[in-house]
């Protein structure tokens, strides 16, 4: 498992220890990824990338993807489910942040700012 984001280094890694991730972010700073696979947001924030689940085989074939808006996510539960051998989610959920997320994303966006 892997996350890809459009921020530095230094940001990504303060969202993931913050978070206690055990795996890896990886940047796509110049956005080409995100481009590539048409996830690309002009509109927010100078450019980021809209959220997105994909499922990839070692084959490299995509298994299922969701594409989806800020607000309105993949449910988590059915994307394990479906890694577990069940059917692919179709429902989603709202994601409604806490004031702490509020705060943390001020936090990690002026601590990367600073360096």
């Amino acid at each position: 498992m892997v996350a890809l984001s459009v921020d530095a280094p230094a940001a990504s890694q303060a969202v993931r220890a913050q978070l206690g991730l055990d795996f890896p972010i990886l940047c796509d700073t110049e956005r080409t990824v995100v481009r590539a696979w048409d996830l690309y947001n002009a509109r927010e924030r100078g450019g980021i990338a809209v959220p997105a689940v994909f499922v990839v085989d070692p084959d490299r074939r995509i298994r299922y993807r969701s594409v989806d808006a800020t607000a309105s996510r993949v449910r988590t539960d059915g994307v394990l489910a479906f890694l577990r051998g069940g059917a692919p989610p179709n429902g989603r959920t709202m994601v409604l942040p806490r004031l702490a997320d509020w705060f943390r994303a001020i936090g990690n966006a002026a601590r990367a700012k600073s360096e």
